[in-house]
């Protein structure tokens, strides 16, 4: 393997690739801050495959919106694109509670990035590698009895013998960005967990997540 194909160096393009197609629809991410892609490189290394295998099937949904001549920024699209080409689905009637303006965000079992709405990453300071390389409950400081509360219903809801769309009944809350220099403030209330299948089994849980932040972009935390 040369060094062009090193996990590091196909993770690094991918993201770039990324950040690259969504500033067409001016949206605009950092693909990471380092160029040694330091959460990356404190993976396995078959953990660095799985995230390059995710990422891969995350651009491709998006460069066949694009192929269509279709805006990245349509959530329903979008979500119905991914779960195309990665072999999964949903039911139709959790499909139709997706709107634009929703934050839509569907994880594996293990906690980690399959896919992400365009407006999330308007609305982030996180680079695109902190995104995809680290479980969703290490990027956000929420109020210890939500966060525990969600915690359970994730749990939960992955152990359901028939999967059925959950309220995530956690209500409006403060999140801050754990690990950025601006540790952005968000109001944010997580409305459903959908189940994803694959092969007839549940695989991944989608999120539709309400931003109440009364601002277009977060607010920073004040001394």
């Amino acid at each position: 393997m040369t060094s062009s194909d090193s996990p590091l160096a196909v993770f690094k393009r991918l993201a770039e690739s990324f950040s690259e197609l969504i500033e067409d629809e001016g949206v605009f991410i950092r693909p990471y801050a380092n160029p040694n892609l330091i959460h990356f490189s404190r993976l396995t290394r078959d953990e660095q495959f799985d995230v390059i295998a995710r990422v891969k099937l995350y651009v491709l949904a998006c460069v066949k919106v694009k192929e269509h001549h279709r805006t990245l920024t349509d959530n329903r699209l979008m979500v119905e694109t991914f779960l195309n080409v990665s072999g999964m689905n949903a039911h139709p009637q959790d499909l139709n509670l997706i709107e634009d303006k929703h934050f839509i965000e569907i994880y594996n079992k293990n906690g980690m990035h399959l896919f992400r709405s365009l407006n999330i990453f308007e609305s982030s300071s996180y680079t695109f590698e902190d995104l995809c390389c680290r479980q969703w409950y290490h990027l956000y400081e929420r109020p210890t009895e939500a966060h525990d509360k969600i915690i359970q219903a994730a749990t939960e809801f992955f152990l359901q013998t028939e999967p059925v769309r959950k309220p995530a009944d956690a209500g409006p809350m403060r999140i801050v960005e754990k690990d950025t220099l601006e540790h952005l403030i968000y109001l944010t209330e997580t409305k459903w967990l959908i189940p994803v299948f694959k092969n007839q089994s549940l695989d991944a849980v989608l999120t539709i997540v309400i931003n109440w932040n009364p601002d277009s972009i977060p607010q920073f935390v004040k001394p």
